[in-house]
């Protein structure tokens, strides 16, 4: 706990913005809320260049994933003023396959990728991370049920990661993400079953 608050304290502005522009998108999101995309992208860009700062390029580039897919998302769930909005759907058979197939072979090209090239000692781990949060990410912008638990695991691993790595601001963080998952799972089940029955 002293270590916690020690961190804490020694958090930057950037860090501090990143934190609540993150917890806030992730909010709206939960929310279903088309605000939740801005927000991810401003969050994204700062999480970039902190991570840059770090020497963290892993981190940086996924971030940097995660601002294009939140501009792909905006416009996915807005669709223009004219059109429908995009409504909230289940994964169908196709999209499990693609999820799992893409999902597991990048991992393991990924993970060989950090094993040969990087120094990491979490190489499995990391990757699964970064290559099912992509795939998250995009599940969410395309406004499929199935992104938050998918979000509630990722969250649980990373938030495992960043407190082995003595990163615990960040795992708290992700505790909280992991809890706004979950909330938004629910919030986005009551809202299909309130649109089926109308």
């Amino acid at each position: 706990m002293q270590a916690f608050f020690a961190q804490l304290s020694a958090l930057t502005q950037l860090e501090i913005v990143g934190f609540i522009l993150t917890i806030a998108g992730i909010w709206l999101a939960a929310r279903n809320h088309w605000l939740t995309w801005p927000l991810q992208m401003a969050a994204g860009m700062l999480y970039v260049g902190l991570f840059v700062q770090f020497h963290l390029f892993g981190e940086a580039a996924l971030n940097g994933l995660y601002v294009l897919l939140a501009i792909f998302g905006l416009f996915q769930w807005r669709r223009g003023v004219t059109k429908a909005e995009l409504p909230i759907s289940r994964m169908n058979r196709q999209d499990y396959v693609l999820f799992w197939g893409i999902g597991v072979l990048s991992t393991v090209i990924v993970a060989n990728l950090q094993v040969n090239f990087l120094p990491t000692d979490l190489p499995w781990l990391d990757s699964t991370v970064f290559v099912f949060g992509v795939l998250a990410q995009w599940l969410q912008a395309r406004r499929k049920l199935e992104n938050w638990p998918a979000w509630i695991a990722l969250d649980l691993l990373a938030a495992g990661i960043y407190l082995h790595k003595n990163l615990q601001v960040t795992g708290v963080l992700y505790l909280l993400l992991a809890v706004l998952a979950a909330y938004g799972w629910w919030d986005w089940r009551k809202l299909m079953r309130n649109t089926a029955d109308a």
